[in-house]
């Protein structure tokens, strides 16, 4: 249960956060260079709405950020539009969404939601994570009315090699509490796909900062992503 989970990590908090203020003061940081983005012409359009992810913290070039790797993928036949913001939780979703001067004009053909890493690192109750979520679905569907959902898995935080042995326990942990939340979102909207990510996680996924997907690592990301939509024959 969640809060037994909670108890367990009272007295680690203070290390946790010492460890997380030395990486963040420390660390190679890293620029985001897709927050906002649009890609193609096409008729049929695909807004991608996320975290750093999203916002192509990492990668090289856009053309191998996420938006660029789905635009590769996908075709002429798309309009990918992009919005990413290195931070971004549930929560705040739909208001960054909402100020942002990339919305699609009308309706789309397919929304891709990026979100659940900072989530996990700011440690959101899972109930309070399953209504933000569930909420920021029902806004943009109600505007936008996306034929299909596509609900990227949370980043295996857990196995990010710039944190301590003891902080990717406790994320692992926490991570699976938000994960059966999305599973269950998955069971209440019928055009909605989720499924957990299956990576081969070698050194050269990882950016520089050992947190963040490299070329390599978005390519890979895309790819399953866009698998995964084909096979629910969305696409």
């Amino acid at each position: 249960m969640y809060w037994f989970f909670r108890l367990k990590l009272l007295p680690y908090l203070p290390f946790l956060i010492n460890e997380a203020s030395g990486i963040r003061r420390k660390g190679i940081k890293l620029p985001s260079i897709a927050e906002n983005l649009s890609l193609g012409s096409g008729t049929s359009t695909l807004l991608i709405l996320g975290e750093s992810t999203a916002s192509g913290v990492g990668a090289s070039s856009q053309e191998n950020t996420l938006a660029g790797n789905f635009h590769r993928i996908l075709g002429t036949s798309w309009e990918i539009k992009n919005i990413g913001k290195n931070g971004l939780k549930a929560g705040s979703a739909y208001d960054y969404y909402k100020n942002s001067d990339y919305l699609p004009s009308g309706k789309i053909s397919g929304l891709v939601l990026f979100l659940g890493a900072n989530d996990c690192f700011k440690l959101t109750a899972p109930s309070v994570f399953h209504q933000q979520l569930k909420s920021l679905i029902d806004q943009i569907s109600s505007e936008l009315h996306p034929d299909w959902i596509y609900l990227a898995d949370i980043p295996p935080v857990h196995l990010f090699p710039a944190f301590s042995f003891r902080m990717r326990s406790f994320l692992k942990e926490q991570r699976n509490f938000l994960q059966k939340e999305m599973t269950e979102l998955s069971r209440e909207h019928l055009n909605l796909i989720f499924e957990p990510i299956s990576l081969d996680l070698s050194p050269d996924f990882f950016s520089q900062d050992q947190i963040h997907p490299s070329d390599l690592g978005y390519q890979k990301i895309a790819e399953f992503a866009v698998d995964g939509i084909r096979r629910a024959g969305f696409i």
